[in-house]
């Protein structure tokens, strides 16, 4: 009997919560197999197997929350075997044995010298299975050796008809308030998972609820929700914020959207990446417990992404590489996957400068809180059409506020309004963001 205990998953996390079991006791898995999704502080990941064996018991149930190394799962590992007797439970068979002539039985000393005079035998190495590649002990000392993999995939068995339906932490919460049972629902997500479609339609088809709805409910905040929580108030209350604004005429900007190819997010994208060259500051770190600012070679580029499960900043590595367009590609791809929670750890955490597009929401502007270990972040407003001077003339444009939320132990007033005030003049004239 082996058990796994629940690591931790490369993010310093306490615990974590069971989204789905891949498995259920008494199957039989291989190495690497699926186990589960784990719902981590950025993404749902799945939990490969350390084992090969048969699972005799699993410790949590779906949508539990389990720490890190509490135990998760029983195994019983292939090929163990009972041990061999010894000492007094030594059988009958042991004892010396008399000589195939009749002749004299060999006493415990001539046997003791035969051994001594014989070679010794060969040492078989002993292979112990580890969670990633294997270690072979020889003498009693562990040497580590790379594991050999197959080139085949592992093909996951489907799984039986009967298994219940399963669906994220946020539609789980819907449900709940609607009073929907999540086995009534027909899943039509990824993998079978119940959506929030789903739930509408079922609520559709089944009519009002008939039982009342309760006052208020609670619900443990969990995965990113959490850590996003816990990220927002280190930052809001170790960095001191401070933040400038300016309204911008983006007429010109807008227009080159709506003919090409390039979003109006790649191209401020590409202002931004632009005026970050001028002012490199906005994208260092700094590091208190050693008084030092750390500047970085590339600018990897967060764009803040709102998911069913919480807020993701999703980074575009080298951005400053990249042109209108395929920045426009790039934000859509990292868009996408960060709604179907398959972007990587490196992709969660490499960015040095962040956009967050607070204007899809209809809000005109906002301060937000650095992401942390960045020195800046840009808002982006709604646009408006309203009243605006322009070539001496009172006339109709389309206006942008744009924030810059610094970290003022890295930047002042005067390094922040200057990345402004050149984000500003790139989004009035956007032919210049078509250039590298």
């Amino acid at each position: 009997m082996k058990t796994f205990l629940l690591p931790d998953l490369g993010e310093g996390l306490t615990d974590s919560e069971i989204v789905a079991w891949r498995v259920k006791e008494g199957d039989a898995v291989e190495l690497n197999q699926p186990l589960a999704d784990i719902e981590t502080a950025k993404a749902v990941v799945e939990l490969p197997s350390p084992y090969e064996g048969t699972i005799a018991k699993l410790h949590a149930a779906e949508g539990e929350t389990v720490d890190v190394g509490a135990p998760l799962i029983d195994f019983e590992l292939a090929g163990d075997e009972a041990p061999a007797p010894s000492g007094s439970d030594a059988s009958a068979e042991d004892e010396p044995a008399p000589s195939p002539e009749g002749g004299p039985v060999a006493t415990p000393a001539d046997t003791v010298a035969e051994v001594r005079d014989a070679p010794a035998p060969e040492e078989k190495p002993e292979k112990v299975s580890v969670l990633v590649g294997h270690i072979t002990v020889h003498g009693g000392k562990p040497t580590r050796k790379r594991r050999a993999w197959d080139v085949e995939p592992f093909t996951r068995q489907e799984r039986p008809s009967g298994r219940p339906n399963r669906a994220m932490p946020p539609v789980r919460k819907l449900a709940k308030e609607r009073g929907i049972d999540l086995q009534s629902v027909r899943p039509s997500g990824r993998d079978g998972l119940v959506t929030r479609a789903d739930l509408e339609a079922a609520g559709t088809a089944s009519g009002p609820q008939a039982q009342p709805q309760p006052a208020s409910t609670r619900e443990k905040v969990t995965g990113l929700r959490k850590h996003t929580a816990a990220a927002m108030t280190q930052s809001a209350l170790t960095v001191p914020h401070a933040a400038t604004f300016h309204q911008v005429d983006v007429t010109e900007t807008l227009a080159l959207a709506r003919s090409g190819d390039a979003s109006f997010l790649a191209l401020a994208s590409r202002a931004i990446l632009l005026a970050a060259k001028r002012w490199p500051d906005v994208t260092a770190a700094f590091h208190a417990d050693t008084m030092e600012l750390e500047r970085f070679a590339h600018i990897n580029l967060g764009i803040a992404v709102s998911t069913d499960r919480g807020l993701v900043v999703a980074s575009i590595d080298e951005a400053e590489s990249m042109d209108a367009l395929e920045l426009t590609a790039a934000i859509k791809d990292r868009a996408t996957r960060a709604r179907e929670g398959s972007l990587t750890m490196a992709e969660l955490t490499s960015s040095n400068i962040t956009i967050s597009n607070v204007g899809v929401f209809g809000v005109d502007g906002g301060i937000p809180i650095l992401n942390p270990g960045e020195s800046a972040i840009i808002a982006l407003g709604a646009v408006r059409r309203m009243p605006w001077e322009h070539e001496g003339e009172i006339v109709l444009r389309d206006v942008c506020t744009v924030t810059v939320s610094f970290d003022h132990r890295v930047l002042d007033g005067r390094e922040a309004a200057g990345f402004l005030a050149d984000i500003a003049a790139v989004l009035e004239r956007p032919a210049l963001a078509l250039a590298r």
